[in-house]
């Protein structure tokens, strides 16, 4: 039961470092190669470039974020006790319901660490700056681990922590309503708007070296 608790929390890490790499690449990698400026070149819009990146970059984290949900589907068949398999049921409805959690999330994500890494001259660089953000996805689920007085309404406001509460309750069996659904699609979208505003504006007004 312990170690099932935990797949909330291993499922947010894949997503967030399969969209890691996707996003300091296509953003300070390209920077530090020299590619970006080239294509900056281009009569297209810088929106439109940013969403393409941005496009390609969730589109990684999505994939994650499929594979890490329906991997478990297979997985139950290697249980061989009943009590385990009774402990862990986790279906084509929980899938979708992690799913529907998840994928919001991964394209917040992605905006967000192109957001951070579009600041920064060289892929090392990014790596460095981007911890903050990869701290900060680790260590918010815990609240929910040591909060002793269960699950509190603010949570839905805080990404990670908001992710991870609903996903346990998925894994519990209980269900949760449209606006437990909803408060997080909103900040998730928030953030998803807010990083692209930030990368385009920087490619925008800043000099490309």
């Amino acid at each position: 039961t312990q170690l099932t608790g935990m797949l909330p929390f291993f499922v947010i890490m894949a997503v967030l470092y399969g969209a890691l790499n996707a996003a300091l690449d296509s953003t300070a990698g390209e920077r530090e190669r020299g590619s970006l400026e080239p294509l900056l070149m281009n009569p297209a819009p810088r929106i439109a470039l940013v969403v393409g990146k941005w496009a390609a970059v969730a589109s990684v984290g999505f994939l994650i974020a499929v594979l890490s949900c329906f991997s478990f589907l297979p997985s139950q068949w290697l249980l061989r006790s009943d009590s385990l398999q009774a402990l862990f049921q986790f279906g084509l409805r929980e899938a979708l319901l992690f799913l529907a959690v998840l994928l919001p999330f991964a394209a917040a994500l992605s905006a967000v660490l192109m957001a951070v890494a579009i600041r920064c001259k060289s892929f090392k660089e990014a790596q460095a700056n981007s911890t903050v953000v990869v701290l900060g996805v680790s260590l918010l689920p815990l609240v929910a681990l040591f909060n002793q007085g269960g699950e509190a309404p603010w949570h839905l406001w805080v990404p990670a922590l908001a992710q991870h509460s609903l996903m346990t309750r998925v894994l519990k069996g209980e269900g949760f309503g449209a606006m437990q659904v909803i408060v997080p699609l909103l900040v998730c979208a928030l953030l998803t708007t807010m990083g692209l505003w930030l990368v385009a504006r920087m490619l925008r007004h800043a000099a490309v070296k």
